[in-house]
């Protein structure tokens, strides 16, 4: 690598992303805006390590975080697992898994343009596009709009539903709340 791309490096790193040391990474190639990844650049992926850490070690609830918000927006297709530290807006299509991360608790949104094949976990899930896998929320909350199109299993604490086409097996998750 280059000083340039050293200084890049660095200075990512300092935003949260988690990079390997540089004589680990593969010799690094720019890519023009607009432009397909070369197929050998599709085995090396960054990962984001981004830390949210609450006082008293209980959830985070990153559900209206300003900070890692994530937006797929339309005609972006993504295929893979996120494992996600704040909310999260999908107006694109998405082949795999949502998750929130451990210790914080986020919201999903999948808008009208959006597709989800996999699973959601997040504390809030709105749907208003198409999914098909399980959404869960546990103890939390799930809207299903009226343009939404649900498939698979949903888990939930509270759900409302305003005209979906739902086609999948309801499961409400107990409040340890309500119980105790």
């Amino acid at each position: 690598m280059n000083d340039d791309n050293q200084t890049n490096a660095a200075a990512r790193t300092d935003e949260g992303i988690n990079e390997a040391p540089a004589e680990a990474l593969p010799q690094a190639i720019e890519v023009d805006v607009g432009r397909a990844m070369p197929p050998a650049m599709t085995q090396v992926m960054p990962t984001l390590a981004a830390t949210e850490v609450s006082p008293g070690g209980s959830a985070l609830d990153a559900t209206e975080a300003h900070l890692a918000r994530s937006l797929l927006a339309e005609g972006l297709h993504f295929i893979g697992n996120a494992v996600l530290r704040g909310p999260c807006s999908v107006a694109g299509q998405v082949d795999g898994n949502l998750s929130q991360a451990p210790g914080v608790q986020v919201s999903v949104v999948v808008t009208e343009t959006g597709r989800v094949k996999g699973d959601i976990t997040a504390h809030k899930i709105s749907v208003m596009g198409h999914t098909d896998g399980l959404l869960d929320s546990g103890e939390g909350e799930v809207s299903l709009h009226d343009s939404a199109s649900v498939h698979g299993l949903v888990r939930y604490g509270r759900i409302q539903v305003n005209g979906a086409d739902l086609n999948a097996t309801l499961e409400r998750v107990p409040s340890a709340r309500r119980h105790g």
